[in-house]
């Protein structure tokens, strides 16, 4: 139940017009109710905080939580669903997710959790961070990103240990966590020289992404599919992989990023960009629309050349 030091906590923050921290109490009170049984309240504080579509401001970390200030990093999330260009196939997975989470008290009648726990792989820029940012925006929930350079060290034990402090910020704090660059935690046992470290850190992620059951969505994204343990695969509810973007995505991209080209043919200028990622080609049309700026030259098919070129001699220099 909702304990005194709470109530005065958000009659505080609320005074102070600290909206952050109010957000932050509720959210805390409602999982606390949660884990009570008291299901409609804890729903209920959720769908009030849930109408206000306010972007959030940064969470305070209480000093309960100190231990986790440099392994989370919150990142305001500013892109919604209909930004996200991936596969129809993806689009439709992420949908299901949305549709579950709004839904999710129907699902519990029957014994039924939503779906929560994400492994995300496949090419580096292909949008499986701006997807954990999308699922963020969509359902009204701050987002974390967990600073997998922070959590892994080569201490024994500390790593384990750093995992389960974020593990009790997530059932405490619902949110979205991006554990990016996931093969550091989830390789396959034996895959390194520092074999019984890394297997005390899979079967203590392991572990710890069982027991949970949070609020909170836990995202895993990586570029190496193959070097995740098989024993996270059934860890996870949903397994979702990104592509580098066909010839429609690409054209949707194209006229996304170079909007003001009213004059150029994109179904020329697509082809172009065969076999660059999301985010390759979001650069490449950066520096289109500067040259266009600088120069106050229309966007034409010989601009767009000429930044494919530029990019290509950048990339095989740092090759």
């Amino acid at each position: 139940m909702i304990n005194s030091d709470q109530v005065l906590s958000l009659i505080r923050n609320h005074l102070n017009n600290d909206d952050a921290q109010f957000r932050k109490v509720a959210l805390q009170i409602s999982a606390v109710e949660a884990k009570n049984g008291h299901v409609i309240l804890a729903r209920t504080i959720q769908d009030l905080l849930g109408k206000s579509k306010t972007s959030f401001s940064p969470l305070h970390i209480s000093p309960k939580h100190k231990d986790v200030e440099d392994l989370l990093l919150q990142i305001e999330s500013d892109e919604d669903l209909k930004s996200l260009i991936t596969s129809d196939e993806n689009i439709e997975k992420i949908n299901r997710i949305i549709k579950e989470y709004l839904k999710r008290d129907n699902l519990h009648k029957y014994g039924l959790d939503n779906r929560r726990k994400l492994l995300l792989y496949g090419e580096s820029g292909t949008g499986k961070t701006m997807t954990a940012n999308v699922l963020s925006r969509e359902l009204n929930l701050p987002f974390f990103v967990v600073r997998t350079e922070k959590v892994v060290t080569k201490f024994m034990g500390e790593t384990g240990l750093k995992l389960s402090n974020i593990f009790d910020f997530i059932s405490e704090v619902p949110a979205v966590y991006l554990f990016d660059e996931f093969d550091a935690i989830g390789a396959q046992r034996g895959m390194d020289n520092e074999v019984g470290e890394q297997r005390r850190i899979l079967n203590t992620f392991l572990q710890l992404l069982e027991r949970d059951s949070s609020e909170s969505f836990i995202i895993a994204a990586t570029n190496s599919i193959e070097s995740i343990d098989k024993a996270m695969f059934r860890r996870f509810d949903d397994v979702i992989e990104y592509t580098l973007p066909d010839s429609k995505q690409r054209l949707k991209l194209l006229k996304e990023y170079l909007y003001t080209a009213k004059d150029l043919d994109f179904s020329m200028v697509e082809p172009l960009f065969d076999g660059m990622s999301h985010a390759e080609i979001k650069m490449v049309c950066a520096d289109i629309f500067k040259e266009s700026l600088l120069n106050d030259t229309p966007i034409n098919i010989n601009l767009v050349k000429t930044a494919l070129d530029m990019r290509s001699i950048l990339v095989r220099n740092i090759g």
